[in-house]
């Protein structure tokens, strides 16, 4: 799941505050903190903005979103935001973490050692990850959705990452290799199946099935018949149990053959009233609107169900840096009017010629402006029965709890105050992360720690937002 560049830039903040469900009206606005902004671009001129004060509350609203995560949630939280936003402890740390998950030694290897397994075990299966067994995965499944998530993404963390100057092409002669790899691949992702509940999701990356394929992708090959068949068991598993897949985007060396892939997936999966297979769309893109207008494109013209994942960007330091929006806040005003144009069902041409056009929307990411942009732009449009689209919402374990668990306050709020005059948009919420042992969970998470290496702001902005939940629990204010 992707967050964006690497680099500091003007975050955004909502200009426009809505008092309550009753008074939202379908626009919003995004104001730069620096001198430059850009709109998010109202239905008429005459839009009636109900505005409420800085200083008002919503009526009905807990202390906090917060209150309903467990302290030792708040406080590993806390503990490992001051790791990562610490320039001095983040890059040994990282350096050391990075060592403990790729070693093969009896003393660093963190499922052989027991004092090192002991220390680590914590912070990797309660924080970030499921689990490594079927029972503990349960066990972390049930704990999200008792505190009101929807269900969770589980991963099957192998992936293929590619070096684009020097990596080879060749295939060729390996066709028994490739189909080992490939039944590996297929039999981990029937096994992260088989501990999934009804509604969750699974997250599935291409390169995954191996070195073999993964060289196939990079040159724009065509799926072999292994693997086609493969992702026909994996779909027709996923469906007749209720969950929906997502396709992860990944390097852009492999980018267009996934996309090809993909497609054909949805051709033949995507036929119902929701889509069973989404792709994923990287909005640091400069091509990100395009690819989301040929999508949608195909799918009308195809008859078939799009289904789109949306996120910022993940492998800025793999990728041509040229393909790739120059700031993050092009990036960030990509993702935010890709997204409102979704949401209304504007701008992209294939909703002039066909007005009918149904499609699904997952918004992955843990950007506070954008989340919360985009779920008050929603329920404004449904008030007003003008949302095009009703989107999901994703992000990882772990990270960005404090606007996860505002979405569900904004739901649970919406489940309230709704009549059978209106249909309010009640978000629904999923939190992704992986399994496996602790190696394999820590060689995964040092992948989303370098993705990640500049949320510096955006963990300080949650651990504030932490302090103070603990302190009022500590003080037992109201």
């Amino acid at each position: 799941m992707a967050k964006g560049l690497f680099v500091s830039f003007p975050r955004y903040r909502p200009s426009v505050l809505f008092a309550g469900p009753q008074q939202l009206s379908p626009c919003i606005r995004w104001q730069s903190t620096a001198s430059s902004q850009w709109p998010i671009r109202p239905n008429t001129p005459s839009d009636d903005l109900a505005v409420a004060s800085p200083h008002s509350k919503p009526h009905d609203v807990p202390v906090s979103p917060l209150a309903r995560l467990p302290t030792s949630s708040i406080l590993r939280s806390l503990f490992l935001g001051i790791f990562f936003t610490s320039p001095l402890l983040f890059k040994p740390g990282l350096a050391v973490f990075q060592t403990i998950a790729n070693s093969q030694s009896q003393w660093l290897h963190p499922d052989k050692n027991p004092l090192l397994r002991a220390a680590i075990r914590p912070i990797i299966y309660e924080q970030f990850c499921a689990g490594r067994d079927g029972a503990e995965i349960h066990k972390t499944s049930q704990t999200i959705k008792s505190l009101g998530f929807s269900g969770v993404v589980l991963c099957y963390g192998k992936e293929v990452v590619l070096d684009p100057k020097t990596m080879s092409h060749g295939h060729e002669g390996k066709n028994t290799a490739m189909n080992a790899e490939i039944d590996q691949w297929r039999n981990g992702n029937l096994e992260t199946l088989a501990m999934m509940g009804k509604g969750d999701w699974l997250g599935i990356k291409f390169t995954g099935a191996g070195v073999n394929l993964t060289n196939i992708l990079a040159e724009g090959g065509k799926a072999p018949p292994k693997f086609t068949e493969a992702m026909d068991v994996i779909c027709d598993r996923a469906a007749s149990q209720g969950c929906r897949i997502w396709i992860d985007a990944e390097q852009q060396i492999t980018q267009h053959a996934i996309d090809q892939w993909t497609f054909d997936l949805m051709r033949r999966y995507n036929k119902g009233e929701q889509a069973l297979v989404y792709s994923t769309v990287q909005a640091y893109l400069k091509s990100s609107r395009e690819k989301v207008q040929h999508q949608l494109q195909l799918a009308s013209d195809e008859g078939w169900r799009s289904g789109i994942k949306l996120v910022r960007g993940a492998y800025i330091s793999y990728d041509l840096r040229e393909k790739i929006h120059d700031t993050k806040a092009e990036t960030d005003k990509s993702y935010n009017s890709i997204v409102e144009d979704l949401l209304r069902g504007t701008s992209f041409p294939v909703f002039s010629t066909n007005p009918e056009l149904k499609h699904d929307l997952l918004l992955a990411g843990h950007n506070t402006e954008t989340v919360r942009g985009a779920a008050r732009l929603a329920t404004a449009l449904a008030a007003s029965s003008q949302l095009r689209v009703v989107p999901d919402f994703a992000q990882l374990q772990g990270m960005a709890d404090d606007i996860g668990c505002e979405l569900l306050q904004i739901g649970e709020d919406a489940a309230k105050t709704g009549t059978t005059a209106t249909v309010p948009f009640v978000p629904k919420v999923y939190k992704c992360l992986t399994w496996g042992t602790i190696q394999e969970c820590m060689q995964y998470l040092t992948r989303r720690l370098v993705e990640n290496r500049g949320a510096a702001d955006r963990m300080k902005e949650g651990a504030a937002l932490l302090r103070k939940e603990l302190w009022r629990r500590m003080f037992r204010l109201n």
